[in-house]
């Protein structure tokens, strides 16, 4: 009754055709109710087969009618023959070497598990093929700083997951601070986080995955750097304060405090205490000057600028998760300065919860 009930409410959330995918996904059966469209010259691989490539970069591509999937592969061969059946994808491939020999391959999108993305990106990236490389981009500062250099060098284009910057939601708030135009102001912004209940035996626990801060809490981190880019540049300097309900289990229940020598002021609270039965939940809280905006699960969105307020509701929820997949066709790329920058955040951030420490001053390069 329970999953029942699950569906049902996942269709009001992402309509029937995402919540069915989602299904589809989620137990890799019914996989011959792929969707159809006519072929076009495979130039497309995907690295990674589970849950987020099955029902959001796969389902999306699929739906742009830009479905032009070479290969697919994973580590679990299951995923990636249910994957490729549901999609029509030709090749499943069973040796990641191989994937790096593919012919006429233009773009691929890396989905694997966070320590791989690093390296698969750059060895792509040195053969000049563009890549999409879902959050987060490095899980130590060794990946990163080798990750930059390959980006420098080559010709292929690079694209970063992290989506919520692409949300409407975010978007409209901009809009908004355009209008205003306030170039000095200071931002205050609060991200209270309703998380998955990881177990301990899941691979997000293997401590070269970069802990729950790179795994999650970098999502508010990189929309946090976007929205203080707002005003034309980054803060450099930040001071970060973590309080922690359990130093045993430092990256889950714990709230992060970031303050600029600006005067901003970030609070990221991530707790995971029990599973949400519809999933990720967040709410997000934003003053800038007069305006002031609060973001209910990226379905509401209210925002007061003194006497004005603007409603808006959105279904099917909208995370930005589309816009940031189709950023290699729409050309609507994030800068990746700001992706860069809270890259470097969250890695200081990742090893503070590490070594159990409560305060640092970060100087971002």
């Amino acid at each position: 009754m329970n999953k029942i009930k699950k569906v049902y409410r996942y269709f009001t959330i992402y309509g029937i055709a995402r919540t069915l995918n989602k299904v589809v996904g989620r137990n890799r059966s019914l996989t011959f109710l792929g969707p159809f469209y006519f072929g076009k010259s495979p130039s497309i691989g995907l690295i990674g087969c589970g849950q987020f490539q099955f029902s959001t970069i796969a389902y999306f591509l699929s739906r742009s009618f830009t479905n032009r999937f070479s290969f697919c592969f994973d580590i679990d061969y299951f995923n990636s023959k249910s994957l490729a059946k549901y999609y029509s994808i030709p090749i499943v491939l069973k040796d990641i070497e191989d994937c790096f020999n593919v012919s006429d391959l233009k773009l691929v999108y890396i989905a694997s598990n966070h320590a791989s993305h690093t390296d698969y990106a750059i060895q792509f990236l040195n053969k000049n093929i563009d890549v999409y490389c879902e959050k987060p981009i490095s899980v130590n500062f060794d990946q990163f700083n080798a990750l930059k250099i390959a980006i420098g060098l080559s010709s292929g284009s690079f694209y970063a997951g992290y989506n919520r910057p692409f949300s409407q939601a975010v978007i409209q708030i901009k809009k908004l601070f355009n209008i205003k135009n306030f170039l000095n102001g200071k931002f205050s912004l609060n991200c209270f986080v309703t998380a998955h209940d990881i177990p301990p035996h899941h691979w997000y626990r293997n401590p070269k995955e970069g802990t729950r801060i790179c795994g999650n809490v970098g999502h508010w981190l990189d929309l946090m750097i976007h929205i203080y880019n707002w005003r034309g540049y980054i803060p450099k300097k930040f001071t970060i304060q973590i309080a922690y309900s359990n130093i045993k289990e430092p990256d889950d229940n714990i709230c992060i405090s970031i303050s600029t020598p600006e005067g901003d002021l970030t609070s990221i609270t991530i707790t995971a205490r029990s599973e949400p039965f519809e999933g990720i939940n967040e709410t997000i809280n934003f003053q800038y000057d007069t305006i002031i905006a609060k973001i209910d699960d990226f379905r509401n969105l209210v925002v007061w600028d003194e006497e004005k307020k603007y409603n808006k509701k959105y279904w099917i929820k909208d995370v930005g998760h589309k816009v940031s997949v189709m950023q290699p066709f729409e050309k609507n790329k994030r800068d990746l300065s700001e992706v860069f920058a809270s890259t470097e955040l969250m890695l200081n951030i990742t090893d503070m919860v590490r070594n159990g420490e409560k305060e640092k001053e970060v100087q971002l390069t």
